[in-house]
């Protein structure tokens, strides 16, 4: 049964009300009275009636105040007004507060019984609707927040949509981090089982320290975007701390390991598009970097962000991959893509060049933004493709000419990157070779100098030196001391302080490890 409550200061007309309709007949119950709008109010919060049929002139607190303040705590429940008077501005009044209905007394039982009948069906309604809301909400978020990490909404229509998804992500600093298993065991139940528990790990991080919020994406991964309030700096420190946190949880409580790929901190909410576009850069390093790491977008030498990637299509796909230099990416995408159209039956020749010449305008167009010394060199060309394009016969000619013209922007990228590697590794020697006599030099303080960080700088000497930076640090430092040995008349110790040493006893340990021999064995040798 529906409940109702009557609020009127004169009793007669009360128990009149209450006495003259037969309410549970139609399925009714009047669970209360009250004289005036503040006992009103008390009862509602007591009994919290689906209708509350209140006159307008009451003594303490009239009826319209009352209803004004039921809308503000109790929206759902529904208020028809009584009144005497024919006053236009009670009803002005009346449709301000959005009272269900306004009825002049005296008031007929009939259409009283029919205004209670429509704001029940009114209230059924609502309830069914907000049902319907709470079971599409999951799916209404997802479907956002997709929306959002591929830079489909505009920064009102973004804060409009997260009040009312009830999503936080205050800011004004945000980065996206892809979270991906890195390997997954038994059938697909398991896996997604294993999926659920990183998921459940990561919201309960994210909701403990107030920091943005978790999703799944239409991909093997997790997406994670991370909102911070204070400076860009502590931003970007803390992105580090709080996927380690993700990554160490993860590793103990459930015995698996993670990649967590981010992009940078970005500021405002259009931000996170790009952020996100940096993290799936990233994460095509993972089989580089390997398994159970936490880096960013910086640790992989790639430039930082100049283009906006849209979609997933296969154009867009493609871009992505000769961006990084991914040869054999792009060579299983174009024969994918091959046997794709192959199986279309009722594709025409000429669609297929289309979309072939579609796609060498966004690679020139883009290439113009991370390889511009390519896109001016060729610049000239694009025409000659179109005409070429337009010429070819069969699908296999169109297909290879889009892959040859991306490998060649592939070979620029990674001839370009291998420079910039050689540079980056020649600055590091030479901060070595400068600073080893420098107690504590590390990894950190040469990167800091080269302008690239530890973990990339560690990469580059494993693909450079074929040793580590401690192995190159201890090469550099022990080749001097031989040197200082041979050619000076100093002892052990001063020998030590030379090359970084503060412990005489460690460095005799360290260079008898590396030689074979004592500082003082190796002095007399010569």
């Amino acid at each position: 049964m529906y409940k109702v409550l009557i609020v009127d200061d004169d009793r007669i007309i009360r128990k009149g009300l209450s006495a003259s309709i037969p309410w549970e007949d139609h399925g009714y119950q009047v669970v209360g009275e009250a004289g005036d709008g503040e006992t009103g109010l008390q009862m509602i919060e007591e009994i919290r009636p689906h209708i509350v049929i209140s006159d307008i002139k009451m003594p303490f607190m009239d009826g319209l105040e009352m209803a004004r303040l039921i809308k503000e705590n109790y929206p759902e429940i529904k208020v028809i007004l009584l009144t005497g008077y024919e006053d236009f501005n009670y009803a002005k009044e009346a449709i301000g507060i959005k009272a269900f209905d306004y009825i002049l007394k005296p008031v007929e039982s009939a259409v009283l019984l029919e205004k209670v009948s429509l704001a029940a069906t009114e209230w059924e309604q609502e309830r069914k609707v907000e049902k319907k809301m709470r079971e599409a909400m999951p799916f209404l978020r997802q479907r956002f927040l997709k929306k959002l990490i591929h830079g489909r909404c505009q920064e009102d229509e973004i804060r409009k949509e997260l009040g009312f998804l009830g999503l936080e992500l205050n800011g004004p600093y945000f980065a996206v981090f892809l979270v991906k298993v890195d390997d997954y065991h038994g059938d697909l139940m398991e896996k997604e089982i294993l999926k659920f528990s990183v998921y459940n790990i990561c919201e309960e991080i994210l909701v403990k320290e107030r920091k943005g919020i978790v999703f799944d994406s239409d991909r093997d991964e997790l997406v994670l975007i991370y909102s911070h309030q204070e400076e860009a700096e502590t931003a970007n420190r803390d992105i580090y701390d709080l996927a380690e946190q993700i990554r160490e949880s993860v590793k103990r409580y459930l015995k698996t390991t993670l990649t967590i790929a981010m992009g940078r901190v970005f500021k405002d909410l259009s931000g996170i598009s790009l952020s996100y576009e940096e993290a799936r850069s990233a994460i095509e390093f993972r089989h580089l970097i390997g398994k159970d790491q936490v880096f960013s977008i910086a640790d992989t030498g790639l430039p930082r962000h100049n283009a906006s990637l849209q979609g997933m299509d296969i154009e867009n796909e493609l871009v992505m991959k000769v961006k990084l230099g991914l040869k054999q990416e792009v060579l299983t995408l174009m024969e994918e893509w091959e046997g794709q159209l192959l199986q279309q039956k009722y594709i025409s020749l000429h669609q297929v060049r289309l979309m072939a010449i579609q796609m060498v305008v966004l690679l020139f167009r883009e290439a113009g933004m991370w390889a511009k010394e390519w896109e001016e060199k060729n610049r000239q060309e694009l025409v000659s493709h179109y005409n070429v394009i337009n010429e070819l016969q069969t699908i296999q000619e169109i297909i290879k000419k889009v892959t040859l013209i991306s490998l060649d922007i592939v070979s620029h990228v990674n001839a370009r990157r291998e420079s910039q590697k050689h540079s980056a590794i020649k600055k590091a020697v030479k901060c070595i070779e400068e600073n080893y006599a420098k107690e504590g030099l590390s990894l950190q303080d040469v990167a800091k100098e080269v302008h690239i960080s530890p973990t990339y700088l560690s990469i580059l000497f494993k693909q450079e030196k074929n040793i580590n930076f401690s192995e190159f640090l201890l090469e550099t430092r022990m080749k001097k001391a031989m040197e200082l040995l041979r050619n000076q008349d100093l002892k052990a110790y001063e020998v030590a302080e030379r090359v970084g040493y503060n412990n005489p006893q460690y460095f005799s340990v360290s260079f008898k490890k590396y030689t074979g021999y004592s500082p003082l064995e190796f002095k007399k040798q010569e």
